[in-house]
């Protein structure tokens, strides 16, 4: 991979936060520039799930200077995401449309699971725990995430709705705070605790770590009390934090504004966001947290960086892929016929590597396809007719861990036109896509129409097949074992969505 200039843009519901590297590698890059602006997205946004003009404004004109700066630092890509508070917004996809209209740069809304995740490999990889079990939290303005990443990789991952920002507008309205309002925010918090408590239970650790600004001041203060420079992001002993949280909550707003390294913003959630840390950390019994810098940006480089180290790579086995286990969790949860899915998995990633060096497919579309393939039949688990619409529908509002809420309607698309109409207007789900990811769902939703025909007899007839491009004839070899006449008869009725796609003939040799 050629060394190149990544920028990324992390709109959360406290900040919006960028930052420029110089990679040379996934896990070699240089920090060359960090910014911030205070729009505070999440407030009261995270109560009324609606952004308001006023901060759909503010953050265009944050996300605008942001893009100057990268182009200034001649950034070759510029990656933004959005967290809670838009993830949670009704009109999160006005909000999309309006940044990329008034900026050119395109938001990319995160599912809570793939924040997780890409906040546990930014915070593996910068603590080097590549032979170890690390769990970390990350307390953002309105959720909190909990990663487990085993060897570098994201094991188990949770997403709760605390954070900071949200909790703080729900139950402090005291200056200083009231106890029964820190008694509620409590309970709240050892309430969404219980899931991840539970899951977590016979689950081990070597590291604990904490990221975001909320852990990081949380450290820096208790450094300041400890002697030690307030840049210094020590460790965070749960004894400690107690008797810190007890102090912040008897100051009042003006005098925890004046502590060393705390902004006006940050005094005003640092009381909720220090006794989430201290509900996590009393709940999973951790006694000490390291405080990381790498957060939800370095992820988020960290995987764009490995996406194209990964185009290099010769093809692999999809459905042996990490990734892909979410997957087949969703399809055993729905009942799926598993030896059918595999199979057609198997001719997908085939058809694709035959078709992708003549069309020029992207690497990382065929982890796409193969999660479709394995999936295209689970809308039968609600009903046989029109399933394949049902598929859309259950993998859209399925959470799959590796996937962000882009893919993974790309993928409940494909899925969608295993069979029947081609992608319309009228069909929401896939106008809601960029024009890049339309032409990814044709030409994808091709390739799996042609790989399920080639299955119809649910029987694994075939063994492979192979392509060739004769003017704009795509012929088409097939290895079978036995008889595939049903196959063949399948392919006629299902070549049409591939063809158009492609604008080929196919013909069967």
């Amino acid at each position: 991979m050629k060394t190149q200039t990544v920028a990324a843009i992390d709109i959360g519901s406290n900040s919006l936060k960028l930052v420029i590297v110089n990679a040379a590698a996934s896990d070699s890059f240089t920090v060359v520039l960090q910014d911030r602006e205070r729009v505070r997205l999440g407030h009261e946004t995270l109560k009324t799930h609606q952004l308001s003009p006023e901060a759909i404004s503010v953050s265009a004109d944050a996300i605008a200077k942001f893009r100057s700066i990268a182009e200034s630092r001649s950034a070759d890509v510029i990656l933004a995401v959005a967290t809670a508070s838009v993830r949670e917004a009704a009109n999160a996809a006005e909000f999309v449309s309006e940044i990329e209209r008034r900026t050119g740069v395109r938001v990319e809304v995160l599912s809570s699971l793939e924040e997780a995740r890409l906040i546990g490999i930014a915070a593996a990889q910068n603590l080097g725990t590549a032979k170890q079990t690390l769990l970390n939290i990350d307390i953002g303005g309105g959720s909190t995430e909990l990663s487990l990443m085993k060897a570098g990789e994201p094991d188990k991952l949770f997403s709760m709705k605390l954070g900071a920002v949200g909790l703080t507008e729900k139950y402090i309205s005291g200056n200083p705070p009231k106890a029964k309002e820190l008694g509620n925010l409590r309970m709240e918090i050892a309430t969404a605790l219980e899931k991840p408590k539970r899951k977590l239970n016979n689950e081990k650790w070597e590291i604990s770590s904490g990221t975001s600004g909320t852990i990081l001041n949380l450290a820096s203060l208790l450094g300041a009390e400890d002697g030690n420079d307030v840049k210094e992001r020590p460790q965070i002993q749960l004894k400690k934090l107690i008797a810190l949280n007890g102090k912040l909550a008897k100051m009042t707003l003006e005098e925890r504004a004046v502590l060393p390294g705390i902004s006006r913003q940050r005094a005003e959630v640092i009381v909720a966001g220090g006794q989430i840390l201290e509900g996590v950390m009393r709940g999973l019994q951790i006694e000490t947290v390291q405080s990381c810098g790498f957060a939800l940006r370095e992820g988020v480089i960290i995987d764009y960086l490995r996406e194209i180290e990964a185009e290099s790579l010769p093809p692999v086995p999809d459905v042996e892929d990490r990734q892909l286990r979410g997957v087949f969790a969703v399809g055993r949860r729905f009942g799926y016929e598993e030896t059918h899915a595999l199979q057609v998995a198997f001719l997908a990633e085939k058809i694709f590597d035959e078709l992708a060096p003549i069309y020029k497919l992207q690497r990382h579309w065929r982890t796409l396809l193969s999660a479709a393939a394995l999936l295209h039949d689970v809308g039968y688990h609600i009903s046989h007719e029109s399933h394949h619409k049902h598929s859309l529908y259950l993998i859209k509002h399925s959470e799959m861990t590796g996937f962000s809420e882009i893919e993974k309607l790309v993928i409940a698309n494909i899925a969608r036109y295993h069979r029947g109409a081609f992608p319309k207007e009228k069909h929401t789900d896939f106008m809601a896509l960029s024009e890049e990811h339309k032409s990814v769902v044709w030409k994808l939703g091709g390739i799996l129409r042609l790989a399920d025909a080639l299955d119809r007899g649910y029987e694994n007839h075939i063994r492979d097949v192979k392509f060739k491009l004769i003017a704009n004839n795509l012929v088409m070899k097939l290895v079978a074992a036995e008889n595939y006449e049903i196959e063949q008869q399948a392919v006629e009725n299902k070549k049409d969505l591939l063809e158009a796609a492609f604008l080929c003939k196919l013909e069967i040799l």
